[in-house]
């Protein structure tokens, strides 16, 4: 006599549609943490782009933190949102690699695998 072979257990509740809602949160905050990294970086590198030096906006001379440098704002006032926005920045890209960390570990042990530690 042929056995049946056992039901899967539903992956999902009966009536539910879609994913379980820890898992919808999940996927949610993942999105909403890669959208808030492109809107903070960017104008962390912009405003750490308009305050280095070499490029040449940054007026020279002693002083050079009072004097206004663009939208009327002076330039240390510049470096203070450049402060701000970067750590706030870091601070989502922490966020970002711990609810990511499994794919990232996996990234890690496919590339010491595939490649071998570098030497």
């Amino acid at each position: 006599m042929a056995v049946a072979p056992a039901e899967a257990t539903p992956k999902y509740h009966p009536g539910q549609r879609g994913r379980p809602l820890k898992t919808r949160l999940r996927l949610y905050a993942r999105a909403m943490s890669d959208m808030l990294l492109v809107l903070l970086w960017l104008p962390a590198t912009l405003t750490g782009l308009m305050l280095w030096e070499p490029l040449g906006m940054v007026p020279a001379g002693p002083g050079k933190g009072e004097k206004v440098l663009l939208w009327g704002l002076t330039t240390g006032q510049w470096g203070d949102i450049h402060w701000w926005v970067s750590a706030a920045a870091v601070a989502v890209t922490l966020l970002h690699v711990a609810l990511d960390f499994k794919a990232f570990k996996g990234a890690v042990k496919y590339l010491i695998r595939a490649r071998g530690v570098p030497s």
